[in-house]
């Protein structure tokens, strides 16, 4: 059930519901009116009831409203038909605003009852620098991450640093062969930053050149690594994101997690030896008998990464005891989610614990990017052309299974049209006013009575849905609700702040010490409000613009 006064309205409901006799109510889809002249809230649970109790849907309807043991000073009811609609009183919503501007953590819930949640997002192979592409799945997790711990979980985030796999090897080797003036093997990395790295490993590793090859390979490949770690955690800082755990895929293997993974799945018989490699077979629903990557070892007795994968799942559910994973991935890895299931539900995992969110790249006028042939957009550019912000809010403000284009022109406008402009401006609007009225002379408590006027009753009831806003966000696993939520606050605050450009009697500053009082209520609850959606972005909040 939501929290805020949703949660109020539907225990109501619910009561009423079970006075009629209703043993198992159904869900009440109550939920905001899509038609303002229609209240805040409305349910059409009367409709779904009809054929259990064989009466009008409309009679349902009166016979619910009858029943509700809802105080009038909280909201009203009103039938339309089948529909119970609910109107939030002022004396209601004016009580709220000083509740609020008294609460900077106004939003926050425990509604995660502190859950241990992982969240392992970005964790894009460690041989190149990061562009702009994978900076939708860094803003995306992060989103994820301060959603979830807003709403009463415990969050770790991680990387998982790929640094022992096909891509790591050949990474290796074109930096060894760039070392010795020589071209990348095929499938290397040919970018000018592997000439770099050659060249500082020359410095920081003294006589790196003179050592065998496989020798100095694997040194070049520690080496190399750990510099693209190191940038890949400097360019993400820019954007306040930060990891709790660098997790290498080494130490799996190291702490013989994958091979107690493999080991498992033999003796449970869900491996079998064919043409001289081990592969995957298990014994689970929702498994394909053609999938194409079912190698655990190799004929040659390398194991795959699938095999690191399955230690993985032991580090993170068994070994660090995380009850709830979130995977954030591009999208071209939707077909890798089936064998992941399966592979949690083979090692005697639930895999209803592992969740994945794709998000899909970000289209580029620039052409396709590829780091092994040293082709893409940093995102460290990025931040350089618009700015952290514009590219947190911009990445967040559509659904990650959305096709997106990166408008810079757009990201760096100051107007009405850049979200994240429009946003920041709704709060300094709010800051301003607080600074002009400062010194003058006002009640120390509100009359909160005062606040009649349809556009600030239209703010305070945009503060009032904030709670279930980002309840939803976070049990949908969508942060992209809170942009939307942003804006409509942003909407509400601009029209309270230009019906005083219309006529100065509606100005927060005005001559009646008690109304400015009032109002100034009204502002800090804004600002609360619209703060804490902003952080939850990981957008800034500016007193000046």
């Amino acid at each position: 059930m939501s929290s805020g006064v949703r949660g109020e309205l539907e225990a109501a409901v619910l009561a009423a519901v079970r006075e009629l006799g209703v043993k198992e109510p159904p869900d009440l889809e109550l939920g905001r009116a899509r038609n303002p002249n229609h209240g805040d809230y409305a349910t059409p649970v009367a409709m779904k009831l009809a054929r259990e109790l064989r009466r009008p849907p409309p009679k349902i309807a009166s016979d619910l409203a009858e029943r509700l043991n809802l105080p009038p000073e909280v909201a009203s009811i009103e039938l339309a038909g089948p529909y119970l609609n609910f109107r939030l009183a002022e004396g209601w919503l004016q009580k709220l605003v000083g509740r609020v501007a008294a609460d900077p953590d106004y939003g926050r819930s425990r509604m995660g009852g502190g859950e241990r949640v992982q969240v392992e997002f970005a964790s894009i192979n460690p041989t190149g620098p990061i562009h702009i592409g994978h900076g939708r799945g860094v803003i995306l997790g992060d989103a994820l991450s301060r959603l979830l711990d807003f709403t009463g979980h415990q969050v770790q985030r991680e990387y998982y640093v790929n640094d022992q796999n096909t891509q790591a090897r050949r990474f290796g080797a074109s930096v060894y062969a760039r070392l010795h003036g020589l071209e990348p093997p095929e499938g290397g990395y040919t970018g000018e930053y592997v000439a770099e790295l050659a060249e500082q490993a020359r410095r920081d590793l003294p006589g790196i050149e003179e050592l065998p090859e496989e020798e100095a390979e694997l040194r070049l490949r520690g080496y190399a690594i750990d510099r693209m770690v190191d940038l890949i955690a400097a360019t993400v800082s820019r954007l306040n994101v930060h990891y709790d755990e660098w997790f290498r895929e080494s130490r799996l293997w190291d702490d013989g997690l994958p091979q107690k993974a493999i080991a498992r799945l033999r003796e449970t018989g869900q491996l079998q030896e064919r043409e001289g490699a081990t592969w995957f077979a298990p014994d689970v629903p929702g498994w394909e008998e053609d999938d194409e990557d079912r190698v655990v070892i190799r004929s040659n007795g390398e194991p795959t990464y699938f095999a690191s994968d399955l230690g993985y799942l032991l580090s993170k559910f068994e070994e660090r005891g995380f009850q709830r994973v979130i995977d954030v991935w591009g999208s071209d890895h939707h077909g890798y989610i089936p064998r992941m299931k399966s592979a949690m539900a083979a090692l005697g995992l639930d895999p209803a614990a592992l969740v994945v969110i794709l998000n899909q790249m970000v289209n580029l006028k620039e052409g396709k990017m590829s780091k092994r042939q040293g082709r893409f957009v940093l995102l460290d550019e990025l931040v350089d052309m618009v700015g952290a912000d514009a590219v947190r809010f911009f990445y967040l403000v559509r659904s990650p299974d959305t096709m997106m284009e990166f408008d810079l022109d757009l990201a760096v406008s100051q107007s009405n049209e850049n979200p994240v402009y429009y946003a920041q401006y709704a709060y300094a609007r709010l800051a301003n006013v607080d600074t002009f009225a400062a010194g003058r002379e006002m009640p120390a408590q509100p009359e909160l009575s005062l606040l009649r006027e349809p556009w600030e009753l239209a703010l305070a009831r945009q503060i009032a849905y904030w709670p279930e806003a980002v309840e939803e966000a976070a049990r949908l696993l969508e942060p992209h609700r809170i942009p939307y939520f942003v804006h409509d606050l942003a909407d509400s605050v601009h029209a309270f702040y230009q019906a005083g450009n219309r006529d100065a009697g509606y100005r927060v500053v005005v001559d009646d010490p008690e109304l400015m009082r009032a109002r100034l209520e009204l502002c800090r609850a804004g600002r609360n409000t619209l703060r804490a959606a902003l952080d939850l972005m990981g957008v800034s909040a500016p007193d000046r613009m």
